[in-house]
């Protein structure tokens, strides 16, 4: 089977296939999360591996490498990703003793994956082509597995293809990004991504998608549990007589991390509010926000943002899920 580019990629995919017989040995796909960058460099992977491609340059999605690759399992392919976004093939049985006796999946690509690619790069292509490597997210290298990978950004054997997709370029080490082809995905135009979404069959709203920051994979990726949960809490947020308590109490049952990441965009859109500006996230509950804005004061606004961003950090382990939302609550309460 063979994979497109999607709609709002078709200009950065003609410029790569222009340059397909002379492409750099190493592309580094960045741009906001949730817009398509790893699904463009994995179009791009099976177009350099297709023995048949089109003459758009896209994969054949028929020959025996395309099979190969859609089932993963191409001689000349290999993905490098954190174990935590590892495919999971576990049954219930199975997982819940996995969960019982081993630690959490790593969220860093570790430097033994990195040296586990040594043969795959010194030995030539089984099928006359390319070989190639992609590794997502390339900032979940640690500085070790960053420095292993450099050697071979620098000296690359023949026929070698780095891809590399990454939502924070800035967290590369700057000698592994400066040995690399920046390739820069932006955001598509809000009626692309609504239109993208229809034909997913997907019943994200314009105000789903702007939650999700203008990027339509992130907006497709929402379920419909989580948004009635937000929608509630958001409510609890907009009623001045509910106290911090109350709120930490709601709470609880919810993951910290997407709580931290929904008070960052609601104190965004207060910020925004309380200078003369427009809702970026929150654009259905303008009204609710513009009243709270006119009760908090800029700088407590600055303050709480900058200690929600200290408490994302955090928010993925805490030591006690309880006492991290009270703490976060009263903060927000404090604002008042």
């Amino acid at each position: 089977m063979s994979i497109k580019y999607l709609p709002w990629q078709e200009a950065v995919w003609n410029r790569l296939a222009e340059r397909r017989e002379h492409l750099p040995h190493a592309l580094l796909f960045h741009g906001r999360p949730g817009i398509g960058k790893l699904h463009l460099a994995e179009v791009l992977a099976q177009s350099l591996l297709c023995e048949n491609r089109s003459n758009q340059g896209l994969a054949c999605g028929t020959c025996a490498a395309c099979a190969w690759f859609a089932a993963g399992n191409h001689p000349d392919y290999r993905l490098i990703q954190p174990e935590a976004l590892a495919p999971q093939e576990e049954d219930a049985e199975s997982a819940e003793v996995a969960e019982e006796g081993k630690k959490k999946a790593s969220k860093q690509i570790k430097i033994e994956q990195i040296r586990a690619l040594s043969d795959f790069l010194n030995v030539g292509s089984h099928r006359n082509g390319y070989r190639v490597v992609l590794i997502h997210p390339a900032e979940s290298m640690n500085p070790g597995s960053a420095n292993a990978l450099l050697k071979s950004l620098e000296e690359p054997s023949a026929g070698m293809i780095f891809l590399l997709v990454s939502h924070q370029p800035s967290r590369l080490l700057a000698t592994v990004r400066s040995r690399c082809h920046a390739v820069a995905l932006s955001l598509p135009a809000r009626e692309v991504s609504l239109r993208w979404l229809q034909e997913q069959g997907s019943h994200a709203t314009a105000g789903e998608l702007a939650f999700a920051g203008e990027a339509p994979l992130a907006a497709a990726a929402l379920q419909d549990d989580e948004a009635e949960t937000r929608r509630r809490l958001f409510e609890l947020l907009g009623q001045p007589t509910v106290g911090a308590l109350a709120l930490a109490e709601f709470c609880q049952r919810i993951p910290p991390g997407p709580v931290v990441d929904w008070m960052l965009k609601w104190t965004y859109d207060l910020i925004a509010l309380a200078s003369s500006g427009t809702p970026r996230y929150n654009i259905e509950q303008g009204k609710k926000l513009s009243q709270l804005a006119r009760t908090m004061p800029k700088a407590k606004l600055l303050r709480f943002y900058r200690v929600l961003c200290s408490m994302k950090a955090i928010s993925e382990h805490p030591l006690n899920a309880r006492l991290f939302f009270d703490d976060l609550f009263i903060a927000y309460k404090e604002m008042a």
